[in-house]
């Protein structure tokens, strides 16, 4: 979602002329009714986005989680406060698999970031991970995605680790005791790969999980779904997760347990 600090008045041909010239893409095509400026269907290529414009503000309980999640944000409360109105941009047909997914991500992050050149934008709400991003944060976030993008075309090996995975994945910390034991598990990677991942809690710092649940994650979106039961990935001379599937779990959720190597 794009929180705005003033409603948008766009037509349909305003908005489909602007779109066009901006990605230099005569085929693009705006769909709805010219009378109408809330609702538009954007046909870009083989994809496909709602875009819609709602003249009031995202109730501000939205955000509850993002304002205690959303790392390196410094004004998230008054940049909540100060939106008048918001747009919500989303993929019409469901990915059949995760490039497909990631390709989505990237279309509804350049609409998101063109419609800025027509009104004034004070932040990003990237709903399945709920973060919340000021306007640097997401042009941040925005050039990691586009140099995987670059990357991927030009068939470098390991493209997609420069996506916006902390953007794009929240995590949400697990704690028995709050002080000596610490787990996490993902939030919104399900919406680009079909599973979240979890790591149980173990004697570390949050600093530690967090390293290596996003160093997991970005693994996921760099691969594939390629863990399977039993797996184990080390992460000392002395530490390894070993990784199950919780299938019972929707989304499906792939566990790591930390065990010891020394026998």
């Amino acid at each position: 979602m794009v929180l705005l600090d003033s409603p948008m008045n766009l037509s349909l041909s305003e908005l489909q002329s602007f779109l066009r010239e901006a990605l230099n893409n005569p085929e693009i095509s705006v769909q709805g009714d010219e009378a109408d400026k809330n609702n538009f269907i954007i046909l870009w290529g083989k994809m496909a986005f709602a875009l819609m414009h709602i003249d009031s503000p995202i109730p501000s309980e939205t955000f509850d989680i993002a304002l205690r999640t959303s790392f390196g944000l410094q004004n998230g409360e008054q940049l909540v406060k100060a939106h008048k109105a918001h747009l919500i941009i989303s993929p019409i047909n469901a990915a059949g698999h995760q490039l497909a997914a990631i390709y989505n991500a990237l279309g509804v992050m350049t609409l998101a970031d063109l419609i800025r050149e027509k009104i004034n934008v004070l932040a990003h709400f990237w709903s399945a991970s709920e973060i919340l991003m000021d306007a640097d944060q997401f042009k941040q976030a925005l050039a990691g995605a586009e140099s995987a993008f670059s990357k991927y075309r030009r068939k470098e090996a390991n493209a997609w680790y420069d996506l916006p995975v902390q953007r794009w994945v929240g995590m949400r910390m697990i704690s028995p005791d709050r002080q000596t034991q610490f787990g996490a598990r993902t939030q919104g990677l399900a919406a680009l790969t079909g599973f979240e991942i979890q790591i149980d809690p173990f004697p570390s710092s949050p600093q530690e999980v967090a390293k290596h649940l996003y160093g997991m994650a970005s693994y996921a979106l760099n691969h594939g779904p390629v863990f399977k039961d039993g797996d184990t990935i080390g992460i000392s001379a002395e530490q390894q997760f070993r990784i199950s599937r919780r299938a019972d779990n929707t989304p499906v959720l792939w566990v790591m347990v930390i065990e010891s190597t020394c026998h």
